[in-house]
């Protein structure tokens, strides 16, 4: 896929993954930080790739990207090489590339240097996509890898340790730096201005701006894989789900709170249960599931969970979305996502986050994977907020929103398919 190479509407057949649909968000700011950011939205399913964009993208190609893979045991990163050159398109990389920078580099002195470019990972998992950006990143650049969990956080730095300062000191001059950081990736407008170089000791941001943000949501492999994390019907492990399991333990208030999946089953009644069931799963069979695990408590394994949706599920069904193993799969969502507030941090992130401290010509990238991520991601972007009033759409007589100020802007009308 060439990015750069695209002018109207494209199609190409991409391999299934786990049998989701993808959706990636890609958004260039303004040159009025203000009124928020354009977009590009490109919509991915197991088999289709459908890509809105009308003027030429970026100069980076994907020929010059690295055609290594980035995939580990921990976690397989997802569409590395859109995301790397959607977050290269910013405008300093760009005006970098073509020597247009309003700021003079020196090559032959270290006493005159640009400010350097700052990616953020806010998801940063196994660390792949982090890496993918670092190789394409000049000595001084930064990529800040933000994650609530810990066992991330400890990968990642394994992985990155040559970008690490206080790992390898003479190195940091010649190679990007990479600056973990331990919080949820909503709460980085209070933590990133904070930051301190780790070499200088000075602000990181000194403008507490960013050239682009990548949020790639939902879980990652080795979350699943472990059974002892309790996101897999799969496996028999503590009914859990937090991302930071530490978080009861931690005066981080940032992160996730300590409520686990096991806390909302024994603890909250069948009514509220079948609306988490509705709202976060879409479950057709939200009554009686939460009716099974009311009558079935205590629970506190992954496959109690797993006994009371099979005692009013069938193993098999004619339509595949009724299924035990589809049920299976949205119940341990909804819980996912109402233990660690998903739907919360994500209306955060991108109502206040993200035009926050996205610079003017900064790049934003967003992967998500079901139907709640995705409806609420289309209209903030839209509309400026989850619900939209009348007052939203009220225009001028020239035309011009009179309502509420939009974080973000689409490019065209394609860009909204």
């Amino acid at each position: 896929l060439t990015l750069s190479t695209l002018h109207s509407i494209h199609q190409l057949t991409l391999p299934s993954r786990m049998g989701l649909a993808w959706t990636v968000l890609l958004m260039t700011s303004l040159l009025q930080p203000a009124r928020g950011l354009s977009m590009l939205r490109i919509i991915l399913t197991p088999s289709t790739c459908r890509i809105a964009r009308r003027r030429k993208f970026t100069t980076v190609t994907s020929t010059q990207l690295s055609q290594s893979t980035f995939d580990t045991d921990y976690h397989a990163p997802v569409m590395w090489k859109e995301c790397v050159e959607a977050l290269l398109g910013c405008q300093r990389y760009q005006d970098r590339i073509t020597k247009n920078s309003t700021i003079t580099r020196s090559t032959t002195t270290d006493h005159q240097v640009q400010e350097p470019i700052v990616f953020v990972d806010g998801t940063l998992g196994g660390g792949g996509h982090s890496e993918a950006l670092l190789q394409h990143l000049e000595p001084g650049d930064v990529v800040i890898g933000c994650d609530v969990d810990s066992d991330a956080l400890e990968t990642a730095s394994q992985r990155l340790s040559n970008h690490l300062a206080n790992k390898n000191v003479n190195n940091t001059s010649r190679v990007p730096l990479f600056v973990p950081v331990q919080s949820n990736f909503a709460q980085l407008t209070n933590v990133l201005p904070n930051l301190r170089h780790p070499m200088t000791q000075q602000p990181l941001l000194p403008n507490g701006t960013v050239d682009g943000i990548l949020l790639d949501l939902g879980v990652s492999s080795y979350q699943i894989d472990t059974a002892e994390r309790g996101f897999a019907f799969m496996k028999d492990g503590p009914l859990d789900m937090r991302m930071d399991r530490n978080a009861n333990k931690s005066i981080n208030h940032n992160c996730s709170n300590s409520l686990t999946a096991a806390d909302l089953c024994n603890e909250l009644d069948q009514v509220e249960l079948q609306r988490i069931l509705k709202q976060y799963g879409d479950e057709p069979r939200a009554r009686a599931i939460a009716q099974s695990i009311v009558q079935q408590r205590p629970l506190a394994t992954t496959q109690d969970l797993v006994r009371a949706v099979a005692a009013v599920t069938p193993e098999y069904a004619k339509q595949k979305r009724m299924g035990r193993t589809a049920s299976l799969a949205r119940v341990f969502q909804s819980f996912r996502i109402v233990v660690n507030q998903e739907d919360k941090v994500l209306q955060e992130a991108l109502s206040v986050m993200c035009p926050t401290l996205l610079r003017p010509g900064g790049r934003l990238a967003v992967l998500s994977y079901h139907s709640m991520e995705d409806r609420a991601t289309k209209r903030i972007m839209r509309d400026g907020t989850l619900h939209p009033t009348p007052e939203t759409y009220e225009k001028d007589i020239y035309g011009n929103l009179l309502g509420p100020p939009r974080p973000f802007k689409p490019l065209s009308s394609k860009a909204r398919s």
